[in-house]
């Protein structure tokens, strides 16, 4: 069976794979995201090494930021500061000697929803992942929507005060898991580095009082905005992925509060079909290696 070597580029890490043609990955290991384009590189180059043992067919990746992926230009590489205006796909064929292909991460995690994860068979789905940022992917007609300058998708820019006209007032700002984390940390007295997710939502499970109210707060400004994107959009499935998506807690109080909008709404609303993702952590790779099996074969 084909083989090919899966990448998901982040903020922080990367994470590669050895991934089959029916989405089967194999193994998967992580690295630091380097912090310069001449490390950056280095560190693509010595992925690839590590699968030289391995009969593989090219590079699917996956990375943040507003990418052409029919051209493998980036216009700018998001948390990546040291792309602007690079045919990145050109460069890492260059260090590489192996055919690439490259999309966004939030559009690559819809991708691999709609092949293997939640959103089969839905003809019109969202996929949100949360995390630093919330990025996501729109499916319509069963094709992904990239938007006539890219930016399809990109929910962290959505706006969720009209009073305000500031960075702080984004989704981004309001909805991510690092968000959630650093507030409760200064409801708690602690450092941003000494609070993580899990230790929010074990507080959650214990019933500590702070953390269900913040949790409560949170969840609402979630709901309200996939309340926003299924008016827009009328999607059949909505998924969440990212780390937070594992927690169960997340999801009953969005319920709620979807319910709570819908209750108290005077004219009737289409509820929107929230389901977390089954892909987890391995979307935005699956994702990546659908948007290269489908960009070789054309």
């Amino acid at each position: 069976m084909t083989q090919y070597i899966g990448i998901d580029i982040g903020g922080s890490a990367i994470k590669h794979a050895l991934i089959d043609s029916q989405g089967n990955i194999k193994q998967s290991a992580n690295l630091p995201t380097p912090e310069n384009l001449i490390d950056f590189t280095a560190c693509l180059k010595d992925i690839k090494s590590r699968y030289n043992n391995e009969k593989t067919s090219g590079m699917a990746i996956s990375m943040p930021g507003l990418i052409d992926s029919a051209t493998g230009h980036a216009i700018h590489g998001g948390a990546l500061t040291f792309i602007q205006d690079l045919n990145v796909r050109a460069l890492i064929k260059e260090v590489c000697g192996v055919p690439v292909q490259i999309e966004n991460d939030g559009k690559c995690a819809a991708l691999g929803e709609h092949w293997l994860g939640n959103l089969v068979g839905v003809e019109n789905g969202i996929a949100l992942v949360i995390g630093t940022g919330i990025a996501g992917g729109i499916i319509v007609n069963n094709q992904l929507v990239r938007g006539h300058h890219l930016t399809a998708g990109e929910f962290s820019y959505m706006r969720t005060n009209s009073d305000y006209n500031d960075f702080q007032h984004l989704f981004a700002m309001e909805g991510s898991s690092v968000i959630l984390s650093n507030t409760y940390a200064r409801i708690k007295g602690m450092n941003e580095d000494q609070m993580d997710g899990k230790r929010f939502f074990a507080d959650v499970a214990a019933q500590n009082s702070d953390a269900v109210s913040l949790l409560n707060t949170y969840s609402k400004k979630l709901a309200t905005q996939l309340m926003n994107l299924q008016t827009i959009l009328d999607p059949e499935v909505i998924t969440i992925g990212g780390g937070i998506s594992k927690q169960t807690a997340l999801f009953e109080h969005i319920d709620r509060h979807i319910d709570a909008i819908i209750a108290e709404f005077p004219l009737p609303l289409m509820r929107p079909n929230v389901k977390q993702s089954s892909l987890g952590n391995h979307a935005n790779l699956i994702g990546a290696l659908s948007n290269f099996i489908n960009k070789e074969s054309i």
